[in-house]
């Protein structure tokens, strides 16, 4: 569950003397096949840094709602070829937030003075290993850089083994990461994506980075 605050969903005009006013907490940027992104999802997603995203105090972009659709776009296709996080998978990978960010004690206490629900922390960390999964398995394996490529990527002087592989690896992430950028631009027109916010509007996350 999201944060309980107020969604300000776009477009939606209240006439005056309806309702009381209240301060709006939150604002729906995105809807993807009926999966809603709000500016809380980004806000966290920085927070937590993961998903891409890292800390930020600034506005949230329009750039980083692109992503965050594109997180969508490929949890759905993650759960349709039957990928998912493993138990042990997702639970290193929140030990690694929690560490990042200070500690359980330190991380609880901003969960709670932004009203923010630990459980919905832990799936977005959860949905980054998904991610990773999907990257993995539909991309990075179907990579293979011949020795030539490598021995341009390494340069003149470079025959360590270790070289060879850390080459390698960047090959095959480049490689991938283009693949992952053809495939999620196809996906995307396959997809009902509708973005609520004008190009350049400035959307004020709803709470501080911890």
């Amino acid at each position: 569950m999201r944060r309980p605050a107020v969604v300000a969903l776009v477009g939606l005009l209240l006439a005056p003397g309806l309702l009381p006013a209240a301060p709006l907490l939150d604002t729906l940027l995105a809807v993807v096949d009926g999966r809603t992104v709000a500016a809380s999802d980004i806000a966290l997603a920085r927070a937590l840094g993961v998903l891409g995203f890292a800390p930020s105090p600034s506005a949230i972009s329009r750039q980083e709602i692109e992503r965050f659709v594109d997180v969508l776009v490929i949890l759905d296709e993650a759960g349709r070829i039957g990928i998912s996080a493993e138990p042990e998978q997702t639970e290193r990978a929140w030990t690694a937030v929690v560490e990042r960010l200070g500690g359980e004690a330190a991380l609880a206490r901003w969960l709670d003075a932004q009203a923010l629900d630990r459980a919905w922390a832990r799936r977005l960390v959860e949905h980054e290993v998904v991610c990773a999964r999907f990257f993995e398995a539909r991309f990075a394996g179907f990579v293979f850089p011949d020795e030539a490529a490598i021995a341009r990527a390494l340069g003149a002087g470079q025959h360590e083994e270790a070289a060879r592989e850390a080459a390698r690896a960047r090959l095959v992430r480049e490689g991938a990461e283009r693949a992952l950028t053809d495939w999620l631009q196809e996906a995307r027109r396959r997809t009902s994506v509708r973005i609520l916010q004008a190009p350049g509007a400035s959307i004020t996350p709803p709470f501080p980075a911890p």
